[in-house]
């Protein structure tokens, strides 16, 4: 009897082994994140880090380190950081505003894991002019400023020719929808779809900025510095898509918009709009499809470092 255990034993640790082995991962979706590009300032001397000596005494580096943490590859000459917060003369910095070389590409979700965010150094070799009359300390800032895109996807959304018929078994009509986001600041946390006629779907769509920076409109980078600036502030261009669909334009319209897609204010952080589908070309019984909401922006950042003047005698 024990013998026959222990084989019976054996064979079912066998069997889960081999499911084990077997069984498919779920397949993967955005790898999601509230972070677009990442920045540090550093300075480095031979002095000492954070620390340079006065009376144009040494050549230093400053360093701002941009690492892409996000699901938007920006390509060379999308990220630009301007030096802040110094007089450009003293630290003989003729150019205070650089563009990245080369690409940040954008976080990868394989499988279980997640490729490492790519990283560049934008440099500036500085020396300070002035002689100090005593050591002192000073904020080092930089703003960086940067294009980005966030894809938001509802997988789900619930159309049919009749909206206004008898209530499907297959899905809802008049419900909130759950929203996947790539990784970057701007979120959608808002989707609901609800009826608005006997051949139309409302849906309200709202997204956050979820970061410490400020979002402009997506030609910002124009201007040829990152700086503030008031006229396009605050404002992001935004399209909304039935991805199984090719002519998402001819039966979408959106408020404030053209047709499916144009400019969005953005106030206290949020940006909003209501769309309408049109169904009366759509067929009879009820399917889910995906509803993607794509918004195209330049995001500005800032980050500060102290910096120490060491007074040569």
């Amino acid at each position: 009897m024990k013998k026959l255990l222990f084989i019976l034993l054996i064979s079912l640790l066998l069997v889960a082994a081999c499911t084990t082995g077997t069984k498919k991962t779920p397949t993967s979706g955005f790898v999601g994140g509230k972070d677009g590009i990442v920045s540090k300032i550093t300075v480095e001397s031979s002095s000492d880090n954070n620390q340079v000596l006065d009376d144009n005494k040494e050549t230093f580096n400053i360093n701002v380190n941009l690492e892409n943490k996000g699901e938007y590859s920006v390509k060379e000459g999308e990220a630009m950081v301007t030096l802040d917060g110094i007089n450009y003369n003293a630290f003989q910095i003729p150019n205070p505003t650089k563009l990245n070389e080369v690409p940040l590409e954008k976080l990868r979700k394989e499988a279980d894991k997640v490729s490492a965010a790519s990283q560049t150094i934008i440099q500036y070799d500085a020396r300070y002019l002035p002689n100090e009359d005593a050591d002192r300390t000073l904020d080092l800032a930089a703003n960086v400023c940067y294009k980005y895109e966030t894809i938001s996807r509802v997988k789900d959304l619930c159309l049919r020719k009749q909206v206004t018929g008898v209530p499907s078994t297959t899905c809802k009509v008049d419900e909130a929808k759950v929203s996947e986001n790539s990784g970057a600041p701007l979120q959608v946390t808002t989707l609901v779809q609800r009826p608005a006629g006997e051949n139309k779907i409302s849906v309200y769509i709202e997204a956050m900025n979820n970061g410490k920076g400020i979002l402009y409109s997506k030609d910002y980078l124009a201007n040829g510095k990152c700086v503030d600036n008031d006229k396009e502030k605050n404002k992001v261009y935004a399209k909304v898509e039935l991805t199984e669909f090719q002519n998402s334009a001819s039966f979408i319209k959106c408020s404030s918009m053209t047709n499916n897609e144009g400019q969005l204010n953005v106030i206290q952080n949020k940006v909003s709009l209501s769309c309408t589908i049109d169904t009366s070309s759509m067929q009879d019984n009820a399917f889910e499809t995906p509803l993607r909401v794509t918004f195209n922006y330049v995001y500005k950042d800032g980050i500060t470092t102290q910096l120490k003047i060491k007074s040569v005698i």
